[in-house]
């Protein structure tokens, strides 16, 4: 047998120890699904009470195949797993008798027990929003989508950076409080001009620690490929992240655009924004334009981001598509071939995903997301144009040095004023 035909072999017969739907992968150390561990984590966590009362009264549920209908009796399930496993003891006995007593849904070859599904939509779609605490999460020690688990902890810790540094960044008259400074009660303000450029240094800084954590290949480009690798997809992964932050935080105020991780603009705000530019404009005209820049920005990325609601696995993808975008892949041959394979791995690793949900009928989703991949790359490619725009105003000048010799950032137009910035929160308000 091929190495392929027996890891083939392995994903069909590995099931949750649980409830026995099947599995690609283990979790808390043990062969469990996906929803029996996060029922599991929340009520460890306290976020739920511990059961204290089998439904049926028996605590019997899971000998009659209906442990997941019961929140006792799959916890008490659980402790038994977890217990074998801690003394080495899970056998062969364990996994027949789970297969044994579990009911197995007529349709399990097209979709998992009814008992199961909801707890994992729930669970994709809910409750793991990743922000800059994601990343204490451990990664999987073996995993069938090893790029999105890896894209998905370096960007938390991307995003732990851009929480640390824009503590140094705010106005020395805004008063910090233990929450912004250790993460646990970040409050958003209000972003004014002199913000910008300081906090996209520090994006972009840490979009190159990002690529270097996430993408062995990257490592291996030569200096100016990174350069216009990270020149050609700053704008579209800060639209993106921002966008998904801002339908996460306000999802009913879509004037709100996150400026940089913990700073906004809205239709309040905007008007004060220019407040603080040191050189002399036309206020007026200039908020004018910028207004335009997020009014489009919202209608073509934002309004459908919120329509297809993409789960955070589904982000992940987007984002590791968006850094390896095909705008990228013009530049020249070397750069094509690593957009090209990385993109062939995000999108493989995709198809394993809505495999594993059973869902027969995910080409239609997939298409729907890359159409939204698209749009947002034809928004950026707009919000770059804006930025000559913005020159005329005497705005933005100053991020000229950021990168002199970096001409890449000339041509991609990346340094794209607060239309780089995407759907934002509202007035100052605290994130738990």
């Amino acid at each position: 047998l091929t190495n392929e035909q027996v890891m083939d072999a392995e994903k069909e017969s590995r099931k949750c120890l649980i409830c026995s739907v099947p599995i690609n992968e283990c979790r808390l150390g043990v062969d469990c699904c996906r929803a029996c561990a996060v029922f599991f984590r929340r009520i460890r966590s306290g976020q739920k009470g511990t059961p204290t009362e089998c439904l049926r009264g028996g605590g019997k549920c899971f000998e009659e195949g209906r442990v997941t209908s019961c929140r006792m009796c799959r916890f008490d399930r659980f402790a038994v797993v977890l217990k074998m496993a801690d003394s080495n003891n899970v056998d062969e006995t364990l996994i027949v008798e789970t297969e044994k007593n579990i009911v197995i849904s007529p349709t399990a070859q097209t979709c998992r027990p009814v008992e199961t599904r909801g707890a994992m939509e729930e669970d994709i779609d809910q409750t793991q929003f990743i922000d800059h605490n994601t990343f204490l999460l451990d990664l999987p020690s073996s995993s069938f989508t090893p790029v999105l688990d890896k894209i998905r902890w370096s960007y938390s810790l991307m995003c732990q950076t851009l929480k640390t540094a824009e503590t140094g960044t705010k106005p020395a008259s805004f008063p910090l409080t233990q929450g912004d400074h250790d993460g646990s009660n970040i409050r958003f303000v209000p972003a004014s001009y002199s913000m910008v450029v300081p906090n996209r240094r520090v994006f972009l800084s840490a979009l190159y620690d990002f690529a270097r954590m996430t993408f062995p290949d990257f490592s291996e480009l030569e200096t100016e490929n990174k350069k216009l690798c990270v020149s050609g997809c700053m704008h579209m992964v800060s639209m993106m992240v921002a966008t998904y932050r801002g339908v996460h935080y306000y999802p009913t105020a879509p004037d709100v655009h996150f400026m940089s991780y913990t700073t906004f603009v809205n239709d309040e705000s905007i008007e004060s924004f220019l407040d603080d530019c040191p050189s002399v404009i036309n206020k007026e005209e200039a908020i004018g334009v910028l207004k335009e820049t997020l009014r489009r920005e919202k209608s073509m990325s934002r309004q459908l981001f919120q329509r297809l609601r993409p789960d955070n696995v589904e982000f992940t993808a987007l984002l590791g598509l968006a850094f390896w975008n095909n705008s990228v892949s013009h530049v020249n041959e070397e750069l094509s071939v690593a957009v090209q394979k990385n993109r062939a791995r995000i999108l493989k690793e995709m198809h394993e995903v809505y495999k594993g949900r059973r869902k027969t009928d995910y080409a239609s989703r997939l298409g729907e997301l890359l159409s939204l991949l698209d749009n947002m790359q034809e928004c950026a490619t707009l919000c770059m144009q804006d930025v000559e725009v913005y020159r005329l105003f005497n705005l933005l000048n100053e991020d000229r040095g950021i990168c002199a010799d970096h001409d890449a950032y000339r041509q991609y137009n990346l340094f794209k004023v607060c239309a780089d910035t995407d759907q934002p929160d509202t007035p100052v308000h605290s994130h738990h």
